[in-house]
């Protein structure tokens, strides 16, 4: 068992698991399911079919900085030297002959509306746009967009990224960008958003944020920790993350208790 202390006041956060990575970075939940889960590190993917309590590795030892899930079941990874498919649930790996100038991918998202709709943020070389299912990219933005999250709202696939002044939207598809508020964490080491954009969660060095306006006000979570991977379920009820010395924790009310398993 492993306790993180929390703000004064609060109760004991207790760990599901412990990965037991070299690192961290990224966590996806499976077709929105809250006890289906993808974690990605340097050194392959691992897969929880129980919420988190335990934890098998998939057939690839590629680095996975990015996880990208569609719902037709089909996984995306992309990091360093990386992108590849699988359409099997992990079990075999194909690569993706992207026209991309770098696959140094620091970021990754696909579109829920339209699962060969992707973007891929380069460690040098800004982001790019691919429509179809990453054979061939244009290059759309010059700046560099760190966690971009794709979201299906209502009004159109709406893309969040952290950009040189923070947090931001951008509503056609990556070419322009508007800021939202400000969750107060320096530096956000991670950003996840339900599927339609309802709720956006992000992550900081030693605390946890959340807003259910699209970004405009965020308040801070009863989470104390060293987040560095975190997902959302679709409605936000569901909240998972991993802490940099490996922990898994998880929230099924939305972030207002963090229970043990």
């Amino acid at each position: 068992m492993v306790l993180v202390l929390g703000r004064p006041g609060a109760p004991p956060t207790e760990a599901w698991s412990r990965l037991g990575t070299e690192d961290i970075h990224s966590l996806a939940f499976v077709d929105d399911d809250p006890q289906r889960l993808l974690f990605g590190h340097h050194g392959g993917v691992l897969a929880s079919d129980d919420g988190g309590m335990s934890w098998r590795p998939l057939a690839t030892r590629s680095d996975a900085m990015s996880l990208g899930v569609a719902s037709d079941g089909s996984i995306v990874i992309a990091g360093h030297e990386v992108f590849a498919q699988s359409h099997d649930g992990g079990r075999t790996w194909t690569d993706i002959p992207a026209g991309l100038p770098s696959l140094d991918i620091h970021g990754f998202a696909r579109d829920p509306a339209d699962r060969a709709r992707m973007w891929a943020s380069l460690a040098i070389g800004g982001l790019w746009e691919s429509v179809d299912a990453g054979r061939s990219w244009a290059r759309i933005q010059d700046q560099n967009v760190l966690f971009p999250v794709a979201m299906a709202t209502p009004s159109g696939t709406v893309l969040i990224g952290v950009t040189d002044e923070g947090p931001a939207t951008s509503g056609d598809g990556g070419r322009t960008w508007r800021t939202v508020g400000n969750p107060e964490l320096y530096p956000i080491t991670s950003l996840a958003a339900t599927p339609d954009g309802s709720v956006l969660v992000a992550s900081g060095p030693d605390s946890v944020t959340r807003s259910d306006d699209g970004g405009a006000t965020w308040s801070r979570l009863p989470f104390n920790g060293q987040p560095a991977a975190i997902a959302v379920t679709d409605g936000g009820r569901a909240i998972a993350l991993v802490v940099r010395t490996t922990e898994f924790f998880r929230s099924d009310d939305g972030g207002r208790t963090w229970p043990g398993p």
